[in-house]
């Protein structure tokens, strides 16, 4: 049929000049690593493991649970070990060195914190699902650091397989977020506009200083609250759609996600989630398509490393 084959041709297109290994995915994964590094290095051993009623000592070691590197105890290896083991790992990948080589332990120290931990909170998972579908997309990054701009062509079945993993990346960032939104809906407090009252008024989560005073005053106000709580829920929506979209809407959606964790880091804290999503964002909106510098290839250079060269006009004789 020829609209699908006018839709096979149009994703061949954007296979081929597919390719990840940009600044903007580097800064990606750098955030979401500082996100996990600034968790493990301010948080100490008995915290992370602290007993849960019901549930026992922590770590759980049953299962896959096994294979986190908090479950390294049998070999001799103690729980503080392990833990500077997470961060020399997060450490590194936070630094850009060598993706290809660190992604997978970058996976595994991120699992490792969402299923050993007592408390985890969602950043945790996020970031787990994040660094796993951002695999393939490692493997496929051959720079020293990824902060550099690539010097050679990508190999077309790693444009396709890093493709898939972008959509995967996008998919799953757009579901949290839509998700998140819609089932707010079904909340009283959300649905009649007054969850911002409370949550800044709550005793564990409440804004906290110096910013109390300034926003206790203006929830005070029915308008300010009832914007703060429904304007969250569009921002949420729209966030969810950019991530879907091309890349100048990826872009506008990254602003919204800044705009969003951002205020909620001033007012509640939650930095580790906030940056975890916000990291999140940046890899969704790394522009698709680049040029290698100094390679040959029919590669569309993206947006961001796009440059005009004007060549001044020879002099008449």
């Amino acid at each position: 049929m020829p609209a699908v084959q006018s839709l096979a041709d149009r994703l061949a297109e954007r296979t081929a000049r597919h390719d990840m290994r940009s600044r903007w995915f580097g800064a990606g994964r750098t955030v979401i690593a500082v996100a996990q590094l600034s968790f493990m290095l301010l948080t100490p051993v008995k915290a992370l493991l602290v007993p849960v009623v019901g549930l026992g000592d922590y770590p759980h070691c049953n299962s896959v649970r096994a294979a986190s590197a908090m479950c390294l105890g049998d070999t001799g290896v103690g729980p503080e070990a392990q833990r500077w083991l997470l961060i020399v790992i997060l450490a590194v990948a936070a630094s850009g060195y060598r993706p290809r080589w660190t992604a997978i332990p970058h996976a595994w120290a991120t699992y490792s914190i969402a299923v050993s931990i007592a408390v985890p909170d969602g950043g945790e998972s996020v970031a787990m699902i994040m660094c796993f579908f951002m695999i393939p997309i490692g493997l496929a990054d051959d720079r020293t650091w990824h902060w550099q701009q690539p010097t050679r062509e990508l190999a077309p079945s790693w444009r396709t397989l890093t493709f898939v993993a972008f959509l995967a990346v996008r998919v799953q960032i757009a579901y949290l977020y839509l998700d998140s939104a819609i089932s707010k809906f079904g909340v009283a407090d959300w649905a009649n506009g007054t969850a911002e009252y409370y949550f800044l008024r709550d005793n564990m989560f409440g804004v906290g200083k110096p910013w109390d005073g300034l926003f206790l005053t203006l929830s005070k106000s029915a308008f300010v609250v009832v914007a703060l709580t429904w304007g969250a829920l569009i921002i949420e929506i729209a966030i969810g759609v950019c991530v879907l979209a091309s890349d100048r809407w990826r872009k506008a959606g990254l602003a919204m996600d800044i705009v969003l964790h951002g205020s909620i880091i001033l007012t509640m804290g939650l930095w580790s989630f906030a940056l975890v999503m916000i990291g999140s964002a940046v890899v969704c909106a790394t522009p698709e398509g680049r040029a290698p510098s100094g390679a040959r290839g029919t590669a569309r250079p993206a947006t961001d490393d796009l440059q005009v060269q004007v060549r001044p006009p020879s002099p008449v004789h």
